[in-house]
């Protein structure tokens, strides 16, 4: 695990720190920088082993990336953020918000999940497995399917070719690393004690298990509210900008 993130920062104002989804990296959030920079000081890192990150020798769990976080805040002197995650980046955050109530202010969960099924987790095992075996060329298509809708695929698009060129560049060791440390997370005790007001994001279309979670969610952090993003699956940040970029800004700007 690096010792400190290298952090990507635009704009002014209360830190929003963001995290994206697995097999992605920061560049995830370039196309909404320009509009939250109006707000926010928007601040994106790359994930171990994504981007411009090194790739991890050892194995880790979604709470040493949770804990990494929290260091790297502390040596920058922020002592109060925003923060938003994506999938892996959600589940980041359910970690960090139960164990640091102080620095979150207010707090975004897009697509994400407190827990996996046993079948996902089996999932996760072979998907970790064949990354090792040959990388994740394979795997591309497969992944793009549950990233968006058909419609959305067959427009086939800018987004589409970032996506297929990020995840065809990425060392299959740290995403099979990532898949380990996604399948063996369970933060059900710990979501229950965020306090900071949430936003709870998810695509209309998206697996039934993140959406069954987005409902979760709402019963069971105190301060929270789901909004739908339709005409979307799992990456309905990407696929509904424009219904993301108004979510978010409306949740932020909200006193």
């Amino acid at each position: 695990m690096p010792d400190s993130i290298e952090f990507f920062s635009s704009g002014s104002g209360r830190p929003l720190i963001m995290i994206h989804p697995l097999g992605l990296d920061h560049r995830t959030w370039d196309y909404c920088l320009g509009e939250l920079s109006k707000y926010r000081t928007v601040m994106t890192y790359d994930l171990p082993g994504h981007g411009l990150s090194p790739h991890s020798e050892q194995n880790y769990s979604i709470e040493d990336l949770s804990h990494s976080l929290k260091v790297s805040l502390t040596d920058l002197g922020i002592v109060e953020a925003d923060f938003l995650g994506l999938s892996i980046g959600g589940m980041i955050l359910q970690d960090f918000a139960a164990k640091n109530p102080d620095i979150i202010n207010k707090l975004i969960l897009v697509s994400t999940t407190n827990k996996y099924s046993q079948e996902w987790q089996a999932n996760w095992t072979q998907r970790a497995a064949k990354a090792r075996e040959g990388g994740l060329q394979d795997m591309i298509d497969q992944f793009l399917d549950a990233f968006f809708t058909e419609d959305y695929l067959e427009a086939n698009n800018q987004v589409i070719d970032y996506c297929r060129a990020t995840i065809s560049k990425m060392n299959g060791e740290s995403y099979a690393k990532a898949c380990e440390a996604l399948s063996a997370c369970n933060l059900e005790d710990s979501t229950s004690l965020i306090k900071s007001e949430t936003l709870i994001l998810c695509g209309d279309q998206d697996n039934i298990l993140f959406r069954d979670a987005a409902y979760w969610f709402e019963r069971n952090i105190q301060n929270s509210k789901v909004k739908w993003l339709t005409d979307a699956k799992h990456l309905s940040v990407l696929e509904q900008q424009e219904k993301f970029l108004n979510e978010v800004i409306s949740f932020l700007k909200a006193s």
